[in-house]
């Protein structure tokens, strides 16, 4: 074997390896619980800054802090699961991911979009970020997937501005 084939082994063992991550059950259930948890928190205290708002479950700021309610409240009994998994034998399950660099991309994709759709406004963002995401999603296709994206923004557009009368950002 020379140093290309050996060179080339090594590519394909560090992408393979890559290209599958198993996790633990339980330790994920307490960090993504109590990250959901802070989140609803944010959602909370953030639903108080909208116009008219009041401070308990009624007026503008009622939805927003009744899912962030319903947020906290899921997210401390995955917590929870998390912390009981782990003194028990259930804490040994395992989670299987095939492609985590496709999963963290679109995870990346989502938590910047509304910063994208406040900067760009929603037709100018939304069409090159449902490229992105088809793209990291595994579809390879161009031409489909931007006859996706023009697609759901004419569906948005007729929709929401022309037949309810909601004006996109």
């Amino acid at each position: 074997m020379n140093a290309d084939d050996r060179a080339n082994a090594l590519i394909r063992e560090s992408t393979a390896s890559i290209r599958h991550v198993v996790l633990r059950e339980a330790p994920l259930d307490i960090v993504f619980g109590l990250l959901l948890v802070l989140f609803a928190v944010v959602l909370w205290v953030g639903a108080g800054y909208i116009e008219g708002g009041s401070r308990d479950l009624m007026g503008p700021a009622g939805f927003p802090r009744g899912v962030a309610l319903l947020l906290g409240v899921a997210s401390l009994l995955m917590t929870v699961r998390g912390v009981l998994g782990l003194r028990s034998r259930s804490g040994d399950e395992e989670i299987s991911i095939d492609q985590p660099v496709a999963v963290l991309i679109n995870m990346a994709l989502i938590v910047i979009y509304p910063i994208l759709v406040t900067t760009f406004g929603y037709y100018l963002a939304t069409g090159p970020w449902l490229v992105a995401l088809l793209f990291a999603s595994g579809n390879r296709r161009i031409l489909p997937i931007i006859g996706y994206a023009v697609g759901f923004l004419i569906f948005t557009k007729l929709v929401f501005q022309i037949v309810i009368g909601i004006p996109l950002p």
